[in-house]
């Protein structure tokens, strides 16, 4: 006969009025303590299985929050669907304060929290690639949409990251930084330039030299003024893009290994910058108090950052994973 399967969080579960079987809360909890995104199965209305969804980060993952945080001086803020446990978790494996994590938020809420800081008087830049994010992209200052994502978040989005690589944000910080930078230089050499040629054009001279300005110096300097600014422009084909680099090691993540050090030059910041990878506690000048299951790049499905993943169950089945956003999953038996 007809088999009826759910997959879903503790509101599937309440939305759908599932018999949950004993055990069931308690393994998702398990799972959601170690960093995973717990996922109960259903056949007709039972719970027979949990499944633990672990999100790997890339390393850009980290490179790009500590980045905009610690360069920038951008504040980051992760709006999940996730559990708070998994969201905490990933968060502070890739460098995001865990005030500025926000778990178990829909779409309208994500636009709620916008919003809010709108009205705080920030200005909001929202990364995002999912149907669900394109509310919140729209509500944004600045939307920003992954290339690999959807069309619908495309359309929302003012920029358009079509490498999908999240270090392209840096990139486009970066660019814009110095192209506004360009347009003040411009602004003021023409300023400068035509405050002085002007009155000399007028005559300010000519009680003392008895001379006018020949119509052909003024017209040079003209054309002078036009041409200093284009090839100041034109200098803009310069550009280069930031370079990264890492430094791998195991001293502060208890013998796991991961990114410690990241190095940043840019053209907007004119300076090397060097980066060392730290948590709360280390931050307050205290040994790394993070979990040994939490010391290894792990990231959750965010709006800040968005990784496509693969789904693996129980570590050993590995599935194409049609559906956008698993990397790899655990699965635990539910006691039924």
């Amino acid at each position: 006969g007809n088999v009826t399967v759910h997959m879903g969080n503790r509101r599937c579960l309440a939305a759908n009025d599932i018999n949950v079987t004993p055990g069931t809360f308690d393994a998702m909890e398990y799972l959601e303590n170690m960093g995973r995104t717990a996922v109960a199965v259903s056949i007709n209305g039972r719970t027979e299985a949990v499944l633990g969804i672990m999100d790997h980060a890339k390393d850009e993952a980290a490179l790009t929050v500590n980045v905009l945080q610690h360069v920038f001086g951008i504040k980051v803020h992760m709006l999940t669907g996730d559990n708070i446990r998994t969201a905490r978790a990933v968060a502070h494996d890739i460098g995001i304060p865990a005030a500025n994590v926000i778990a178990d938020v829909l779409p309208a809420g994500k636009i709620e929290y916008v919003k809010r800081l709108r009205s705080e008087g920030e200005r909001v830049a929202m990364v995002g690639d999912g149907i669900n994010d394109s509310p919140a992209l729209a509500e944004a200052d600045v939307g920003i949409a992954i290339g690999s994502g959807t069309k619908i978040a495309h359309e929302a989005a003012g920029i358009v990251l079509v490498n999908s690589k999240l270090t392209d944000i840096l990139v486009a910080i970066d660019l814009a930084k110095t192209i506004y930078l360009r347009i003040r230089l411009n602004f003021l050499w023409a300023l400068g330039y035509n405050s002085l040629a002007i009155p000399v054009a007028a005559g300010i001279f000519y009680p003392m030299t008895h001379t006018a300005l020949p119509p052909f110096v003024a017209a040079f300097a003209m054309a002078l003024s036009s041409v200093s600014v284009l090839t100041s422009s034109l200098s803009l084909n310069r550009y280069k893009p930031p370079t990264f680099s890492k430094k791998y090691g195991r001293d502060i993540r208890g013998g796991e290994l991961g990114i410690e050090k990241i190095g940043f030059i840019a053209s907007s910041v004119k300076r090397q910058e060097e980066i060392i990878v730290q948590c709360d506690s280390m931050l307050r000048n205290e040994p790394c108090a993070c979990p040994p299951e939490n010391a290894t790049a792990i990231h959750a499905k965010s709006t800040a950052l968005v990784l496509q993943k693969k789904l693996q169950l129980a570590g050993v089945i590995s599935l194409d994973a049609k559906m956008h956003g698993i990397r790899s999953a655990h699965a635990s038996r539910a006691n039924v």
